[in-house]
């Protein structure tokens, strides 16, 4: 089938690589119901999360406090988007329509400077991965690259295969599977892969240049039940855990994100920002006398150490400020004072400011 087929270059072209170099991370397709409004508007949030967990190597980044004060719109980073026909299946199956989003690089950058985010550059680490099943045919097995690629679309386990190479691509992670010839035999025998042995798993992983490794596990039960596990060593500090349920592509996405949220980590940097002042948009200014009480207000709160007027364009006042704490602690501290509530600007400028609009008398 094309399906597979195509499925085969892919897995083949990951496992291959050897610099990490990312696509356009800034780019994403995704998979819609229709070419409605409604479906273009949930497409575009979808590719937002996407693009940012891709950027920052966060499975679980859009729940970040540092993130939620600047309350984004993913609409108001877009450069381009359009409905394209998506491929989903081989050609006696329905044709699916995706959305490809593109974001603007400098406006995302902003953002991700100001909420003081982490990044991984372009140059992306590659991880070795052992892979085990288990299945009634073969036993137990630690997959090679020329194993993964001769398994056949109708054995049980090609979902698997299938699952974990779109939950790496997801991420633009790079990977590769071991030899496992007989130096790695010597090192980690099947049985001690199969348990997870992450002693025995770490000294395998030392002939190989790669920037960090980890290990999952699955096999199908008898009554019909997916069961697996994950493991990694990072730094010294190992972790691993379990899973079962019965939809493949879910599970296997939650165990990747779960150990590349942690592994990724030590991979990326936080954005310097160009000032160390924080940028505070305060619109619904009517007068003269809310002007002055703005100021007065910001000036007094605790976390400010010192304040400077940025710019005032009609109803408008922008503050640059000197914190000494977190953006999320000055974001409360300033819908405490009940003078102002959180507002989205739809000004393109005030990307990267805590926005709000002045309710106070």
């Amino acid at each position: 089938m094309l399906k597979y087929w195509l499925i085969g270059i892919v897995i083949a072209l990951s496992m291959g690589v050897n610099t990490a170099q990312a696509t356009d991370i800034y780019r994403v397709l995704v998979p819609v119901d229709d070419q409605t409004t409604e479906s273009r508007e949930v497409g575009i949030e979808i590719a937002f999360s996407k693009m940012l967990i891709k950027l920052t190597g966060n499975s679980q980044i859009l729940q970040s406090p540092q993130l939620k004060p600047f309350l984004i719109d993913p609409k108001a980073f877009l450069d381009s988007v359009g409905f394209n026909q998506l491929s989903q299946t081989d050609a006696d199956e329905t044709i699916a329509t995706g959305l490809d989003v593109k974001f603007d690089r400098p406006s995302v950058d902003k953002l991700l400077k100001q909420a003081q985010l982490p990044i991984i550059p372009a140059i992306r680490p590659k991880f070795l991965v052992w892979l085990m099943v288990d299945d009634i045919e073969q036993g137990r097995r630690v997959l090679d690259e020329s194993s993964a690629l001769q398994m056949q679309a109708d054995d049980h386990l090609f979902d698997f295969i299938e699952a974990f190479e779109r939950s790496m691509q997801e991420r633009e992670i790079s990977y590769f599977l071991p030899s496992y010839d007989l130096e790695d035999q010597l090192s980690v025998s099947i049985k001690d892969a199969w348990a997870m042995k992450v002693d025995a798993l770490n000294a395998a992983s030392k002939r190989y240049d790669a920037d960090g490794w980890f290990a999952l596990r699955i096999f199908k039960a008898s009554d019909g039940q997916i069961r697996g596990a994950w493991a990694y060593q990072e730094d010294g500090k190992r972790q691993m855990n379990d899973f079962y349920g019965d939809a493949m592509i879910e599970l296997v996405g939650a165990s990747v994100d779960r150990v590349l949220d942690a592994l990724l980590q030590s991979h990326t940097y936080i954005p310097q920002l160009e000032t160390d002042k924080l940028l505070v948009q305060i619109d619904g200014i009517q007068s003269y006398q809310n002007y002055q009480q703005a100021l007065r207000r910001l000036e007094q709160l605790e976390l400010v150490e010192a304040l400077q007027l940025y710019s005032v364009n009609k109803d408008e006042l922008v503050a640059a400020i000197d914190i000494n704490g977190s953006v999320e602690l000055l974001h409360a501290e300033l819908i405490r004072t009940g003078l102002v509530k959180p507002y989205l600007s739809s000004d393109n400028r005030a990307i990267g400011r805590l926005t709000y609009r002045w309710v106070g008398q």
